[in-house]
């Protein structure tokens, strides 16, 4: 709560906060569209749950009016399966054991799709 207090503190009166978020379902690794695997989102859900719970909070005490909302797929690129990987070796996020191997074959392009919701919200 201290950083969305202090973020709320920096914003001007009247300006504008963008909040982008992850939202369920999980993230999908896809192979030119299909499923290949999908990705345990809930260490990120956890933050993300609290975060926007601390949002919430800020709108119904009247620190923030909620303006816009918008929910979307965000897509990110890799080159290769192994690319995929190496990428996840130091993140929250893990994929499953048993989806290594098979991804770690795979030499196209995948893509990974998740759930984001952005919102505008504007300082009182």
């Amino acid at each position: 709560m201290n950083v969305l207090h202090n973020m709320i503190r920096a914003v001007r009166r009247d300006g504008v906060i963008l909040d982008l978020q992850v939202i369920r379902p999980n993230p999908r690794v896809e192979l030119d569209g299909e499923l290949v695997c999908e990705i345990d989102g809930q260490p990120l859900f956890d933050k993300a749950d609290a975060a926007a719970a601390a949002v919430d909070s800020a709108i119904a005490a009247g620190q923030l009016i909620e303006q816009a909302v918008d929910e979307h797929d965000v897509r990110s690129h890799y080159a290769s399966g192994l690319d995929l990987i190496n990428d996840f070796e130091y993140k929250l996020r893990r994929l499953p054991e048993q989806a290594i191997p098979p991804l770690a074959a795979i030499t196209q392009p995948l893509v990974i799709r998740e759930r984001c919701r952005l919102r505008r919200l504007d300082r009182i």
